[in-house]
């Protein structure tokens, strides 16, 4: 699950960041301090839930889910129950006073995974050579059969392809369930097209210029991946 709060208060966006790290799903917590960014981020699609608060600089929270046109599931945080009956007319999955505390804010996350698997589609490993990648407001379409490797960078992966480089907010460990099976993890930074590889030595898959480097822990795999003769 890729998770943002959005609060003013420094010490609540830490506090649900070290909450969500509970959880064994999640992959990731974006944190900001004004709806104005919280609106941005959850327009841009690559948002599974939201935290938000109420009592926000530029933007309050009712004006960010006003503003929402997306079915993003919503978690209100706030210090009074004031907005607590009104939330509801905007569907929030659920309404949490401060100060946060650990049993409650699980309750919270379940029910916005169930709204949230209820919602999405299964989806699987990708077909067919051309994606659609998401970098911004962007849809990038790219061949996969001219991508080298993928990188993660924070919460982004870069893809490096034959046109130059993309940007999408998502983790590697995502790309790789959803990637063909001939993009191969070789580092838990990395994961490389093996049909572009021209070889492999000292430690590390050589791509054109590029050298990516290979962990002890993927070298196995990697190694059962590759059509091998000899």
């Amino acid at each position: 699950m890729r998770y943002l709060v959005a609060d003013d208060d420094p010490l609540v966006c830490e506090t649900v960041e070290s909450f969500l790290g509970r959880f064994d799903d999640t992959e990731f917590c974006l944190k900001t301090g004004d709806g104005l960014s919280a609106l941005q981020l959850l327009t841009e699609g690559s948002i599974d839930a939201a935290f938000l608060d109420v009592e926000m600089p530029g933007l309050d929270g009712p004006g960010v889910l006003r503003a929402l046109a997306s079915r993003v599931p919503v978690v209100v945080i706030s210090a009074s129950t004031d907005f607590a009956v009104q939330s509801y007319d905007f569907r929030v999955t659920d309404y949490l006073l401060k100060p946060l505390e650990f049993p409650r804010f699980a309750q919270a996350v379940a029910r916005l995974k169930e709204t949230q698997s209820a919602a999405a589609p299964e989806q699987g490993r990708l077909t067919g050579n051309d994606i659609f990648v998401k970098d911004g407001t962007r849809l990038v379409r790219i061949a996969l059969d001219t991508v080298s490797f993928i990188r993660a960078e924070a919460n982004y992966v870069e893809f490096v392809h034959d046109k130059g480089t993309t940007l999408c907010l998502m983790t590697l460990k995502r790309v790789e369930e959803l990637l063909p099976e001939n993009f191969v993890r070789t580092h838990r930074s990395w994961i490389v097209n093996w049909r572009r590889i021209t070889r492999i030595e000292d430690g590390n898959v050589i791509i054109g210029t590029h050298r990516i480097p290979v962990s002890d822990s993927f070298r196995e795999s990697l190694v059962k991946a590759l059509p091998v003769l000899g």
